[in-house]
């Protein structure tokens, strides 16, 4: 009796060729999922941040309706997916000029994601990342010079609370609104602004670039001072909690 082995070794080739074929296909997934699927969650993750980034631009004008036109009540959602929104008491801010002294702990509403941060602080906006920090929105400081004469109007948002939330769902940004003290000089002063942030040296091209002189700064604090001008100044004190 013969024996074929030519019939023998073509079945063993073709085994061999689809272990070969599943193990490439094997491979291929996992380098996909291996260097893939991270670089997949890093997209995701930035279009989300800057998502948020929209989100607290809603947030500046939402506070504004509340600090400034003392709407009673302002709620905003925000979508966290794996970040942490949180308000707290850390920055803060000194003005002061001729004989009188405001002191006001600013505070900040602040969405952490990872090494990303987006900031509400006193009335502006501000994003931070490992190489440093931008701002994102103006806040509420302004010159401006009207018939000879400077003027500078200076609206502090003072938030008071401390709560956080972190997950994948959704927090709500509770803001209330809690009293307002308004000042006013008739006839110009020195005006001198020292705050304590961890946005210092964005705080200080801002006010550089509307007409203050910086006379002291590091990345912690900045002292300003904008000299002879009438200053209007008010402090709007909002109650916010996270939920």
């Amino acid at each position: 009796m013969k024996y074929n082995s030519n019939r023998k070794d073509a079945a063993v080739s073709e085994t061999v060729g689809y272990i070969y074929i599943f193990a490439i296909v094997m491979f291929s997934m996992g380098m996909i999922y291996t260097m893939g699927y991270p670089a997949l969650q890093n997209s995701m993750k930035a279009c989300t941040f800057e998502s948020t980034q929209q989100s607290f631009i809603v947030l500046q004008s939402n506070m504004k309706m509340v600090a400034f036109d003392q709407t009673p009540v302002k709620n905003l959602n925000v979508q966290l997916q794996s970040a942490t929104l949180s308000v707290c008491e850390e920055s803060n801010i000194t003005i002061e000029y001729g004989t009188e002294t405001f002191f006001c702990n600013c505070g900040m509403i602040e969405y952490q994601q990872d090494d990303m941060f987006l900031t509400y602080e006193n009335g502006g906006v501000w994003k931070r990342y490992p190489s440093g920090g931008i701002k994102i929105s103006n806040p509420r400081i302004y010159t401006r010079i009207m018939n000879g004469t400077n003027f500078t109007t200076i609206g502090l948002v003072c938030i008071q609370g401390t709560s956080s939330f972190g997950g994948k769902g959704i927090a709500t940004i509770n803001m209330k609104y809690n009293t307002s003290i308004i000042n006013r000089t008739q006839t110009p002063v020195n005006v001198s602004l020292k705050i304590n942030s961890t946005y210092a040296p964005q705080w200080q091209s801002y006010l550089e670039s509307i007409g203050f002189t910086t006379t002291h700064s590091n990345d912690m604090s900045i002292t300003v001072c904008n000299n002879n001008t009438v200053l209007a100044v008010g402090r709007h004190i909002i109650d916010v909690e996270i939920i």
